[in-house]
């Protein structure tokens, strides 16, 4: 491995994002949200000529599984799957009636790809309550975001750190643990969760973790908390993007976001930031 690529793709409300190891082309993916025909599976598979070799889900709304019927097709099947086991007749009853079949389709899913775990050249690290200990911890209503798949991908001098769609309670507990603040110390990038983008973590996140160098974030309508949480010297340490420094991305004004990392000829960490 001596490249990694990660792309953030711009499905509005919910998450969708890949990271590829090269020159493997070994390739993690991470939820299912899509918000057009031209999905992120589809971009994958036609535009890439790649297939996922394991697809995580954080946790099963149907705005992080908008794709399964893609992912249900032979031809953009991923090679392995990770999830969390529900009940899924609880799950799906609280859907909105016209997405509950999304439930029923990634019990397909279950059903056709095996369950599988990380096997890139990376280090691959998560954290979840249990959907038991949510409800127990967080509540009945919460406890489906507070199950979320919390994550720590390592390559080298690089870090980032995925948080699914934990809420402000789910999220605080995660990161007092000992266990999390050593494996995403030092984070580069935080994708911080997506519904709770007007949470009270980031705060916490600076005083426990501290500061990554960008946020990248995914939302559908603009939210001024977005800009006074993220947009922020305090928060964030910056990076070069359309000829200014920037504290935070975010799919709904940037796009699909691609972040390339490497090593140059001086052995020194470095990276390159990119809509695509």
């Amino acid at each position: 491995m001596n490249q990694l690529d990660l792309r953030v793709f711009n499905v509005g409300h919910g998450l969708s994002l890949a990271l590829i190891e090269k020159p493997e082309n070994y390739i993690t993916m991470i939820d299912l949200g899509a918000e057009t025909g031209w999905t992120p599976l589809k971009f994958m598979v036609l535009n890439l000529k790649l297939r996922p070799d394991v697809l995580y889900i954080t946790h099963p709304h149907a705005d992080h599984l908008e794709d399964v019927e893609t992912a249900l097709d032979a031809n953009f099947r991923p090679l392995g799957l990770h999830y969390q086991v529900y009940d899924w007749a609880d799950v799906k009853k609280r859907e909105k009636r016209e997405l509950a079949y999304k439930v029923d389709d990634f019990l397909k899913l279950q059903s056709r790809v095996p369950f599988s775990y990380y096997a890139g050249q990376a280090s691959f690290q998560y954290w979840r309550y249990t959907p038991d200990d949510a409800k127990k911890l967080f509540g009945d209503a919460t406890y489906v975001n507070n199950s979320s798949f919390f994550f720590v991908y390592k390559w080298k001098h690089f870090k980032i750190a995925f948080t699914g769609d934990l809420e402000s309670d789910g999220m605080a507990g995660m990161i007092a643990t000992k266990a999390v603040q050593e494996a995403a110390n030092a984070t580069d990038i935080l994708i911080p969760s997506h519904h709770g983008h007007k949470n009270g973590f980031p705060t916490q996140w600076v005083e426990k973790i501290g500061k990554p160098y960008v946020s990248i974030i995914s939302v559908q309508e603009r939210d001024a908390s977005v800009d006074s949480r993220y947009n922020s010297s305090n928060f964030a340490q910056g990076i070069p993007f359309g000829g200014k420094t920037r504290y935070s991305l975010t799919t709904r004004t940037d796009g699909n976001i691609l972040v390339t990392m490497w090593y140059g000829a001086d052995q020194k960490p470095t990276w390159r930031f990119e809509s695509f």
